[in-house]
């Protein structure tokens, strides 16, 4: 359901959160609801702020039961760092909503029922965004700490997994749970949601160069025409630094330079990002060099 935009970012509330909202109206928490959604939110919007203050653009937001999901119309899994950012700006923003209601509660101001249930809200969706497994912030903060060591692709690899090792557990738990008559469905639609959104992340680690290569060809096709963005950088330059100065609607030439001075190589845009996904973002430019001047 598309709830409208905020701030020029289409907001879509996921099915499941809306039945999440109307299960809590349906036995008299409304306003619990209402606390709910605006948690959820707030933890959403620091996505956005931050990703939006790194110059990358946010095409919607999707709220879910236990979190959201921030589209963005760049790569952000290519600049390790701006991923780190991006994902550790909504735990803290829960963080900080929750010391506002831990003070509101201290100094007895508003309901204390509903300012203890905004606190609570706020630490469980901190604490288990932080969990270091894809899709949560936690696991993009691990991928982007593996990526140099090991590449995007099995950095990926590793924090899917361990989501989806998290969802098995709480699917065993959601059913150990049915047998004791202690149904409890939110465990069993989170351990859908995890394992669904680890699977996909792990799966499009295989193919982010072919998406990323398509949308630069998609882009040719519709101007018919890419500008060229020239780029010199030393030659024991990190990938990394690289990336981070490419643009949209660009195609990036980098010329190398040598100790001396001169241009001793050319490399493509396609060769440097094939080579953060293989390699890693530490890997060297003189590494990818093939065409020599």
């Amino acid at each position: 359901m598309r709830l409208g935009r905020l701030f020029g970012v289409r907001i879509v509330l996921n099915n499941f959160f809306l039945l999440t909202l109307a299960g809590f109206g349906t036995i008299g928490l409304l306003p619990q609801a209402l606390l709910l959604f605006a948690a959820v939110l707030a933890h959403e919007l620091a996505h956005v702020v931050v990703a939006r203050g790194m110059g990358l653009t946010v095409e919607s937001v999707e709220l879910l039961p236990f979190g959201g999901v921030a589209r963005l119309a760049d790569f952000l899994e290519l600049d390790p760092e701006a991923e780190r950012s991006v994902a550790l700006a909504g735990p803290v923003t829960n963080l900080f909503l929750a010391a506002l209601a831990a003070a509101l509660r201290a100094y007895r101001l508003g309901s204390p029922e509903h300012v203890t249930f905004f606190l609570q809200t706020n630490l469980v969706l901190a604490a288990f965004n932080c969990v270091p497994a894809l899709p949560l912030d936690g696991g993009r903060i691990l991928r982007s700490c593996l990526v140099r060591r090991w590449g995007f692709r099995r950095a990926t690899e590793v924090a899917a997994d361990l989501g989806r090792a998290i969802a098995v557990l709480f699917a065993a738990v959601g059913v150990v749970g049915l047998y004791l008559r202690y149904l409890n469905l939110s465990l069993l639609i989170l351990a859908f949601f995890v394992y669904a959104a680890a699977s996909k992340e792990r799966e499009n680690a295989a193919w982010l160069l072919t998406r990323y290569l398509a949308r630069k060809q998609r882009e040719l096709r519709e101007r018919q025409v890419l500008p060229v963005e020239t780029l010199v950088a030393g030659e024991h330059l990190p990938v990394r630094e690289v990336v981070r100065r490419f643009v949209p609607q660009r195609y990036h030439l980098i010329y190398l330079v040598g100790e001396s001075g001169d241009v001793s190589a050319l490399v493509t845009e396609a060769e440097v990002i094939a080579a953060l996904l293989a390699q890693g973002s530490d890997v060297p430019l003189r590494d990818l060099a093939r065409r020599h001047l």
